[in-house]
Parts: structure tokens; sequence; C-alpha cells
């Protein structure tokens, strides 16, 4: 089983990752810090079921998007912050635009393209977080990136 600073540790090397991706959905900065913190607060108290530490990256957001899934239910939708920039991949200014693009996909393609694009999970571990099919996952993923295009062409 996993010690407490190795768990520490874990959590901290994830952190920027569990924000993005709970800002991403939930769309504030307030609720995204509270899920990260509510998802941590999980994956401690359920800590003996991990049975693999290596798989700690991918458990660990499969908590977190279980507990933003929960979150929209109870809130609803909020309005995007004004200090997005500070979470995004890339500082430059097509990283950012892109970055608005995808805050703009619905929820279905939104949260695949930032676990596969931004936090780097493979197909078949984001299937398992969002408890979907990896045909889904490809194919929510194929129309993700032909809605990008779409948006991104409307833009020049």
């Amino acid at each position: 089983m996993m010690e407490r600073e190795e768990f520490c540790e874990q959590v901290r090397m994830q952190e920027v990752s569990m924000y993005r991706y709970a800002l991403g959905v939930l769309r504030n900065t307030a609720d995204a810090e509270d899920a990260v913190g509510e998802a941590v607060l999980r994956a401690y108290e359920h800590l003996g079921q991990l049975k693999d530490v290596t798989c700690f990256r991918a458990w660990v957001m499969s908590i977190l998007v279980n507990v933003t899934r929960t979150m929209m239910k109870k809130k609803g939708r909020v309005e995007l912050p004004g200090d997005m920039e500070l979470y995004e991949k890339g500082g430059q200014q097509e990283g950012k635009e892109l970055w608005y693009l995808v805050m703009e996909l619905s929820r279905e393609f939104r949260d695949v393209v930032i676990l596969y694009y931004y936090d780097g999970f493979r197909v078949k571990e984001i299937a398992r977080m969002l408890k979907v099919s990896e045909g889904t996952v490809k194919s929510r993923l194929n129309r993700a990136r032909e809605k990008l295009k779409r948006m991104w062409e409307g833009m020049c």
C-alpha cells in the first residue's frame, strides 16, 4: 500500500492536470478547486483500493471525473473564468485561442480532448475513466477534431 508521503507526492505531480480538467469541465475556478480537493480526499480515503501504484494517475483522474459529474448535476453550467490562461498548456497566443475553442465544445467532446491532448491519457484509460467504450472515445476525439477545425477556420 502507498504511504502518506508517496500519496502526497503523487498528488503534487497530478495537481495541474487535475485542475485543468476540473476547470475545463466546471468552468469556474472555485468549483474546480473544490472538485480537486474532493477528489484528493476521496482518493486518500480509498487508497486501500488502489492495487497498482503505477496506475495512480488514471485512478485519481477517474475519481475526479466522477466528482465533476456530480457537481455538474447539482449546479449546472457556469461561465468561463477570466483567469483560464493560468492553466492552459503552453503560453502562445494560438494555444490560448485553441483552449477557448476547446471550452466551447460540448462536455462529451471537451472531456476527451482535455484528457487526451492536454493530459496525455491513452484512449483505453479515458474509456475506463468515462465508463464508455474505446470506440466511443475515438469517435468523440474524431468529431471534436472536426469541430475544432471548423471553429478554427471560422476565426481566420
